[in-house]
């Protein structure tokens, strides 16, 4: 099998499910993964070919991608805020827009020292690893209720050498133990009624539990870690969310006039962040 003939099988087999511009980058990324740093001059001349032992791992890349599996879940990794974490079955994919709300939190902290920080819904510890790598002498508490979730997280942090606390813990039932100047979260906040606009592979592989919520109460999550900020935290603690893009102004009446609440959009001129300060 040549580069080019490889391409071609891509475009005929995954037109159903992604578009050109995709299925380019889905190939880009087998280049990366399976040829390193040599991929720019190999994928000049297509018409070479793989070797063998290559190419027995680009046709199962393929297969696995025509079956709807992501290919981070593929290669195993994502990466993320420029780490290289661990993910699959069972786990949330870090995305792009959660990165800038790592870099609002390093923006605002990453000249103060000892800082106790609580990651809810943590799900791979993504947010909560990148942080540790910025500040560098935080406390850093990840809390999810998924098992599986949290088994990542903790290879993540072995990888990294973060040696950050896990909790695994329904963060309806959690309470702090002790007082958290920075929370941040990534709770799930996709409504049942948005389903039908996402990603089949995304319906199809990731936790649901880590994406959804119900149609009638959306801003479940939100409430809870709107009452842990208001009764778990010190008056100059601040909350870092990411939310709903079509939620804004609901969230932004559950949480004024109680508290100071700043927004943000994301990469993509989105509305996806809230920051929470408490009144003096």
């Amino acid at each position: 099998m040549t580069i080019q003939e490889f391409e071609n099988k891509c475009f005929k087999d995954l037109s159903s499910l992604y578009s050109d511009l995709e299925i380019l980058k889905l190939c880009r990324y087998a280049y990366l993964e399976y040829f390193g740093s040599q991929w720019p001059v190999i994928i000049l001349d297509k018409d070479q070919e793989i070797d063998n032992r290559r190419s027995s791992l680009f046709k199962n890349y393929l297969k696995q991608l025509t079956l709807g599996v992501p290919y981070q879940y593929i290669f195993g990794y994502c990466e993320f805020h420029g780490l290289s974490l661990m993910v699959g079955d069972g786990v949330l994919i870090p995305r792009p827009e959660t990165e800038e709300l790592v870099d609002w939190i390093i923006e605002d902290f990453k000249d103060q020292k000892a800082l106790n920080i609580l990651d809810a819904c943590c799900g791979s510890g993504a947010i909560s690893i990148a942080l540790s790598k910025y500040l560098n002498s935080a406390r850093i508490t990840g809390v999810d209720s998924s098992e599986k979730a949290l088994q990542y997280a903790l290879k993540n942090d072995k990888i990294h050498e973060s040696r950050l606390e896990w909790v695994q813990k329904d963060i309806f039932q959690y309470t702090p133990k002790v007082k958290f100047d920075i929370i941040v979260s990534n709770p799930p906040y996709i409504r049942a009624l948005e389903k039908k606009e996402m990603h089949k592979t995304v319906i199809d592989n990731e936790p649901h539990s880590a994406l959804f919520v119900s149609d009638t109460d959306p801003l479940i999550f939100y409430k809870r870690l709107g009452s842990i900020f208001k009764s778990n935290t010190p008056d100059h603690s601040v909350m870092y969310l990411e939310c709903n893009q079509f939620l804004k102004r609901d969230l932004i009446e559950l949480y004024t006039p109680e508290f100071i609440v700043e927004s943000r959009n994301d990469f993509r001129m989105n509305f996806r962040m809230l920051k929470l300060s408490k009144r003096k």
